[in-house]
């Protein structure tokens, strides 16, 4: 993954991310655009144990 963004973007990202570490039991959330200026949300969780990654979002149980 590669991540390109302004100062602006890199900080609402950075936001999420201690956002997810000073909470954990709170989800860190930053609003992102790609380059076509679509929104995307990025939600970011704190977990502890590998069974904790899975099932992901996007997988098919």
């Amino acid at each position: 993954m590669i991540i390109k963004a302004n100062t602006e973007g890199l900080c609402v990202l950075l936001n999420a991310l201690i956002s997810a570490i000073a909470q954990s039991e709170r989800n860190g959330i930053a609003e992102v655009f790609d380059g076509d200026a679509e929104v995307y949300e990025v939600v970011v969780r704190l977990v502890n144990t590998h069974d904790e990654l899975a099932p992901l979002p996007y997988q098919k149980q």
